[in-house]
C-alpha cells in the first residue's frame, strides 16, 4: 500500500508530542466538551487512526507510531467518556467550564486517575467529609493553601479519626506557611 505523505508527516508530528497533548487537544475538541461530543470526536479520530486502515503499509516504525496513536485516542475516550474520571480530569487539567479562557497545564493519565479514584474512595467513608475532601483536592491542584486546610478541617468534621486527613491537614498548614512567608512584602504601605 502506498501510503499518503501528508498522512506520514502528521503521524510523524503526532507521535512526536503524543505525551504532552492532553485527551481534549488530542480529540481536537475545546476544553471541557460534553460527553456526546467526545463521543463523536472519537468517533472520527479512531477512524482515522486506526491501525487496520494502514494494513498494507510495511514501515514497521510508522505502525508502530500509528498503534500508539490509536491507544492514546482510546484512553482519550475512556477517560472523558466516564463521567467521574472526566470530572476528576477536568479538576486536575483547571478546567472551569467549556467557556472562554480556559487553562489547562500539565497532563494527567488515565492510570493516574484511576489509582486516586482508588485511593479516594478508601480514604474518606463519610459521604460529606468525600464532598470536602474532593474540594481540598481542586484546591491543593490551584495551590491554594488556605483553601486546602479549610476544606481538610471541614472533612474532619465528619471524620474526627482519620489519620490520612490529620496528615494531609498538616501538610497544608505548612505549605500554607510557607507560601505565606514567600507572599509576605516588606515594602507593602499598611494604611492605619
Amino acid at each position: 500500500m502506498a501510503l499518503d505523505i501528508r498522512k506520514k508527516i502528521e503521524v510523524e508530528a503526532l507521535a512526536d508530542v503524543l505525551d504532552v497533548l492532553d485527551y481534549y487537544k488530542l480529540l481536537k475538541l475545546k476544553a471541557g466538551a460534553p460527553i456526546p461530543e467526545v463521543e463523536k470526536a472519537f468517533a472520527r479520530q479512531s477512524q482515522e487512526f486506526h491501525p487496520d486502515r494502514f494494513f498494507g503499509v510495511r514501515d514497521p516504525r510508522f505502525m508502530k507510531k500509528v498503534t500508539a496513536i490509536y491507544k492514546k485516542v482510546t484512553e482519550a475516550y475512556q477517560v472523558l467518556k466516564d463521567p467521574e474520571l472526566k470530572k476528576m480530569y477536568d479538576a486536575k487539567m483547571g478546567i472551569r467550564d467549556a467557556g472562554p479562557g480556559i487553562q489547562t497545564s500539565g497532563h494527567v493519565s488515565k492510570a493516574a486517575l484511576e489509582a486516586e479514584k482508588e485511593l479516594g474512595d478508601e480514604v474518606i467513608s463519610d459521604k460529606r467529609a468525600r464532598k470536602y475532601w474532593d474540594l481540598a483536592q481542586i484546591a491543593e491542584l490551584n495551590g491554594d493553601w488556605n483553601g486546602v486546610v479549610m476544606n481538610v478541617q471541614f472533612a474532619l468534621t465528619y471524620e474526627k479519626e482519620n489519620p490520612i486527613l490529620k496528615q494531609k491537614l498538616e501538610a497544608a498548614k505548612v505549605k500554607m506557611r510557607e507560601k505565606n512567608k514567600k507572599d509576605k512584602n516588606p515594602y507593602k504601605i499598611k494604611i492605619v
